[in-house]
Order: C-alpha cells, then sequence, then structure tokens
C-alpha cells in the first residue's frame, strides 16, 4: 500500500473514531452542563462546569440502587445464559440425534416474536409464581432471548474446532463431558468471552422486560431514566449524569474479557 493510500486510511479511521466518540464526549459534557448550558439554542463547548447532577439523581433521588439493580440482572442473565446455552451449543456441533436442525431452528425462532406479545404471559406467569417486580424475573425473561443467542453464536465456534480434539481427549481417558469441559471449552474461551459482552449489553440495555416486569423496587437504569423527563421539562443533565454512569460496568466487564474478545470476534461462524 502506498504512503498516500496508508495516509487516507488513517483519516479515514480516525474520522470513524470521532464521530462514534463525539455523542460520548457530549452526553459527559452534558452531564456537567447546568440547565441554561444544556438548553442553549447555540451549542456550547466552554462552559463553567458543575458536578450537581450527579448527587442530585444518585442520592437525592435514589438512584444508585437501579444501577446494582441493573449490574445483578445483567450477570445473572449472562450466566445463566451461558450456564444453559453453551453445553446445548457444543450438542448441536458434535452430536448427531434426530431433529436436531429442527430443534436448532426452534431455538432462533425465539427470537422472531415480537417482545410485546411474550411479556404479558410472562408478567402473569411470574405474578402466579410470587416473582412480580423481584431481580429474578427479570434474569429469567432476559435469558429466554440470550440463551437463543448463545446456542447461535457458540455451535459456530464449537464447529470451528475440530472434532479430532474431542476424540485425542477421550483416547486419553476423559468422557464426553470431561473433553467439553477440560479441553474444548478452554478452547472456545474467545467465543464464550465474546458471546457473553454481547448477552451483557443485551440484557443491560433492555427495557421492555425490566419496565414491566419490574416496574417498582427491582427497576433497572433503563426503566428509571424516564422518571426524568418531568411535567416541566426533562432534566438533561441529570438524564446524562445517569447515561454516563450507566456506561462504567460494560467498559468494565469488556475491559476484563478483553483478552479473549478480539480473538473471539475475527472467528467462529454458523455453518449452513
Amino acid at each position: 500500500m502506498s504512503r498516500g493510500w496508508r495516509g487516507a486510511a488513517k483519516a479515514l479511521v480516525l474520522a470513524i473514531i470521532v464521530v462514534a466518540l463525539l455523542p460520548y464526549v457530549w452526553l459527559m459534557l452534558t452531564s456537567v452542563k447546568t440547565r441554561v448550558d444544556a438548553l442553549a439554542d447555540t451549542p456550547r463547548w466552554l462552559f463553567s462546569p458543575t458536578s450537581e447532577h450527579y448527587p442530585e439523581v444518585f442520592f437525592r433521588k435514589d438512584y444508585a440502587p437501579l444501577v446494582w439493580n441493573s449490574v445483578l440482572v445483567a450477570v445473572g442473565s449472562t450466566v445463566l445464559s451461558l450456564a444453559l446455552g453453551v453445553p446445548a451449543a457444543y450438542a448441536f456441533a458434535r452430536l448427531s440425534f434426530r431433529g436436531k436442525e429442527d430443534l436448532f431452528f426452534f431455538f432462533l425462532t425465539t427470537r422472531m416474536a415480537p417482545a410485546i406479545s411474550i411479556v404479558v404471559p410472562m408478567f402473569l406467569l411470574f405474578n402466579f409464581l410470587g416473582l412480580a417486580d423481584t431481580r429474578s424475573a427479570v434474569i429469567l425473561a432476559h435469558s429466554t432471548f440470550n440463551l437463543s443467542l448463545v446456542v447461535w453464536m457458540m455451535r459456530g465456534f464449537f464447529e470451528d474446532i475440530p472434532p479430532e480434539v474431542d476424540e485425542a481427549a477421550m483416547l486419553d481417558g476423559h468422557t464426553r463431558a470431561g473433553a467439553f469441559a477440560r479441553v474444548v471449552l478452554p478452547l472456545a474461551a474467545p467465543g464464550v468471552a465474546a458471546t457473553a459482552v454481547l448477552c451483557f449489553i443485551l440484557s443491560w440495555n433492555e427495557f421492555l422486560y425490566a419496565f414491566i416486569l419490574a416496574a417498582f423496587e427491582s427497576r433497572t437504569v433503563t426503566v428509571g431514566i424516564p422518571g426524568l423527563v418531568t411535567p416541566h421539562g426533562t432534566l438533561w443533565g441529570q438524564v446524562a449524569a445517569v447515561a454516563v454512569v450507566a456506561t462504567v460496568p460494560i467498559l468494565i466487564f469488556t475491559a476484563l474479557v478483553q483478552r479473549h474478545l478480539v480473538r473471539g470476534l475475527t472467528f467462529g461462524a454458523v455453518k449452513g
């Protein structure tokens, strides 16, 4: 690649990065603006910052527990989905049984139904079971759509690992389950990391299930933000403060698994 094309490619990448980060930078700036600065007709890049929005919304309005609820729901849903979906994906990738592809297609179809058509029966079921307005209800609900994602993605990752690896492990004395847990699963760790990040983000950002199933004591951050839209106007500074803090767990979780994440996103496509 010539020097001119290399320079053009770097400029293009830089422009994409700027466009991607600009909304987040503006969000952070809004979280430290006064109401006058935030609602100014001309966007203000230079202003006197204030930190009043963070203590106001998280301590006086008690939004801190909502962040904790979101963390527990996202982590719980991710762990449950991986615990059930990863072994199922391995079975789809390695085992041959009657109706395998039909069952696999059934897992995928669970993502096709509109959420609004599912959440009302879920609410009635959880209310009958005494789980209404609990984090457990939201975790189970989020696991329903995360499970299909795990099965779909992890099947591709397992199929990218040669079956000879399993056979060699079983020749060494491992059972099928032992070969999966001790040999194949560590090799698929990048795929598990990539899938976990997607599950965590989907659960963290979800609104409808959390709004209907846990609208009071077990509210998540996404459910709490609309409460900052008042009859007197939207409290943009506080909305921005909540949004900034809400991104922190995602950044931390992604940083923890980044060693596997980059490699995990570069291989593992479902075979037709």
